[in-house]
C-alpha cells in the first residue's frame, strides 16, 4: 500500500466537500471582495439535480444541471429559484438534493446559467457563519473596515467558543473573543498594518490558517500580517488540532522492526472520514499518528488489504489480529499522548532481499539517491514498486516478496542549476532525459547481491551563494 497524505485546499474539503483534490487553493478570499466580486450573492437549497453531457473546451464530458431555491437574498437576485450548471471537474460544484449553500455566483451567457468557481467564497450554510454576519450587516458593514475569521477545532469538527484573538495594530492593541459559531470580527479600525494572533485553546495546537493575509515569518506560522485600506477588510480563519499521539513500533511474523508500513487509525464515531490520521513506519519500523480527535478508534495496517513487498501481510488490527471482531478498540481523549502501542504481524508472505552499491561510471558511491524494484505487469493486478536511498558508500537493501519478477534500477533526479560543471548530466537534463542506470532483470527466488552503475561519473552539488 502506497499512503498518499493529502492536505492541499482543506478549506475546499470542508466547505465543499465534493470538490475534488485536483484543485489546489492558496489563501482565501474575504467576504467583502467576494460579495464586490459576485453577480448574484444568496442563500439556497438545493431542490432538484440532472446529470447530462456537456460541451467543456469542444469535449464532452459529465455534467449537472441543478436547480436552487432562494432562501435569503443579498445581490442580484430577482427570481424564486436559479439555474445552475457543473462541469463536474476539480474545480467545480458537485451538487446533490437537500444541500443548503451560501452562494457567490456569476451568470454564463453560454450555459444561460448560474456557476460556482471552486476557489471561491461559495460555503455550506453551517460554515458560513463569519459571512453571513457581514452579508446581514449590509449595506453599512461595506463602509466600515473589518478584520474577521472562524476557530474551528479540525478534529472535532466544531467552532470554539471564547477564544480570545488580538488584533495589534502599529498604535494599540484590540481584543476580541469568539462566539458560539467561532466566530471574531471587528469594524471600524483606523486604516493600516495590523497583526492578527489567535490563543491557542488548553489541550489544542494549530494545524494551519487560512487568510487574505501573508505570515510574519517562515519561523512564526501562528500569526498573520494584514493592510487594512479604506472600508476593506480582511480574514484568517485558524484551524487547530487536538495535540494527541499514539506511537509504537511494527513487528514482522520473526520479531524484527518492519519499515514502510502504513497504519491508520479508523474512527468508530465517523467510520467514513475521507482523511484518518495515519503514518507509516521509518527505517526502525516506529510509528506516530499525531493530531487524533477525541473519540474511539481501531488501529490497523495495511488497510486496503493489498500484500506487497513492503506489507507482506493482509490488513491486521492492532494489537496483532486478523478479525476485526477481535482487535482491541482504542480510546483517544484530549491531550492523550499514547506509547509502545506495538502492532505484532502475526503471519507473513516470505520475502527475498536485494542489495549491492549504486555506483557512477568513474566508480565512486552515489550516496543518497534512488533505487527501485518494480514487478512485472500483470491484468488485473497492481505493480509492486519498492523503493530504497542509497547510504554514505552508495549501498543499498530492499525486500521483495519472494517469487516476484521484475526490474530493478537507480536514478537520481537533477537539474543543471543544482551541480557544478556537469557537461554529461546537463545534457541529458537539457534533453528531458532520465539519469538512470541500466534496469536488470531479476527473479526473486533467491536473495541478490550486485551493482548498479549510472552512465553519467561523479559531479559535485553546486555550492549555494548565501544570501
Amino acid at each position: 500500500m502506497k499512503l498518499i497524505l493529502i492536505l492541499a485546499a482543506f478549506v475546499m474539503i470542508v466547505f465543499c466537500p465534493r470538490l475534488a483534490l485536483a484543485c489546489s487553493c492558496f489563501g482565501t478570499t474575504s467576504p467583502c471582495g467576494s460579495f464586490q466580486a459576485a453577480e448574484a450573492v444568496f442563500v439556497g437549497t438545493v431542490t432538484n439535480v440532472k446529470q447530462q453531457t456537456m460541451k467543456l473546451e469542444d469535449e464532452d464530458v459529465g455534467g449537472q444541471v441543478a436547480v436552487v431555491q432562494v432562501d435569503e437574498a443579498f445581490k442580484g437576485v430577482n427570481a424564486s429559484e436559479l439555474t445552475f450548471f457543473s462541469y463536474e471537474t476539480s474545480c467545480d460544484m458537485y451538487y446533490k438534493e437537500g444541500q443548503r449553500w451560501l452562494f457567490y455566483a456569476s451568470y454564463s451567457k453560454k450555459e444561460k446559467a448560474w456557476y460556482v468557481t471552486g476557489c471561491g467564497r461559495t460555503r455550506s450554510l453551517e460554515h458560513a457563519a463569519s459571512d453571513l454576519l457581514y452579508l446581514r450587516a449590509l449595506p453599512g458593514a461595506a463602509q466600515k473596515t473589518r478584520i474577521a475569521g472562524e476557530l474551528v477545532n479540525r478534529a472535532a469538527r466544531k467552532p470554539l467558543l471564547g477564544v480570545k484573538v488580538k488584533l495589534i495594530g502599529e498604535r494599540e492593541t484590540h481584543e476580541v473573543f469568539t462566539d458560539k459559531n467561532g466566530v471574531y470580527e471587528m469594524y471600524g479600525l483606523p486604516p493600516g498594518m495590523y497583526v492578527i494572533a489567535a490563543e491557542t485553546p488548553p489541550n489544542l495546537k494549530l494545524g494551519f490558517i487560512i487568510s487574505t493575509a501573508t505570515s510574519i515569518n517562515l519561523n512564526d506560522q501562528s500569526r498573520r500580517r494584514v493592510e487594512l485600506k479604506e472600508k476593506s477588510c480582511a480574514v484568517a480563519d485558524f484551524y487547530f488540532t487536538e495535540n494527541t499521539a499514539i506511537e509504537g513500533t511494527v513487528f514482522g511474523a520473526q520479531g524484527l522492526p518492519m519499515p514502510h508500513v502504513c497504519l491508520r487509525l479508523h474512527s468508530l464515531n465517523h467510520p467514513t472520514e475521507p482523511q484518518p490520521p495515519s503514518d507509516c513506519t521509518d527505517q526502525n519500523g516506529r510509528f506516530k499518528i499525531e493530531d487524533i480527535g477525541e473519540g474511539q478508534y481501531f488501529l490497523v495496517a495495511n488497510d486496503d488489504n493489498v500484500i506487497t513487498s513492503d506489507e507482506p501481510f493482509p490488513l491486521t488490527y492492532y494489537p496483532g489480529v486478523l478479525e476485526k471482531a477481535k482487535a482491541t478498540i482504542l480510546t483517544i481523549s484530549s491531550g492523550d499522548k499514547l506509547q509502545d502501542f506495538d502492532l505484532h504481524i502475526p503471519s507473513q508472505r516470505p520475502t527475498r532481499t536485494i542489495q549491492g552499491r549504486l555506483l557512477f561510471s568513474d566508480g565512486r558511491p552515489a550516496a543518497d539517491e534512488s533505487v527501485e524494484f518494480v514487478s512485472e505487469e500483470k491484468a488485473g493486478q497492481e505493480q509492486d514498486h519498492v523503493y530504497a536511498r542509497t547510504d554514505a558508500e552508495g549501498r543499498f537493501k530492499l525486500s521483495v516478496l519472494e517469487g516476484s519478477k521484475g526490474t530493478l534500477h537507480g536514478y537520481l533526479y537533477a537539474h543543471s542549476r543544482d551541480l557544478a560543471n556537469c557537461p554529461k548530466i546537463d545534457k541529458l537534463v537539457k534533453a528531458y532525459k532520465d539519469i538512470e542506470t541500466n534496469r536488470i532483470k531479476l527473479e526473486m527466488n533467491r536473495d541478490h547481491d550486485l551493482e548498479l552503475v549510472f552512465t553519467v561519473p561523479y559531479c559535485a552539488k553546486a555550492k549555494v551563494k548565501q544570501e
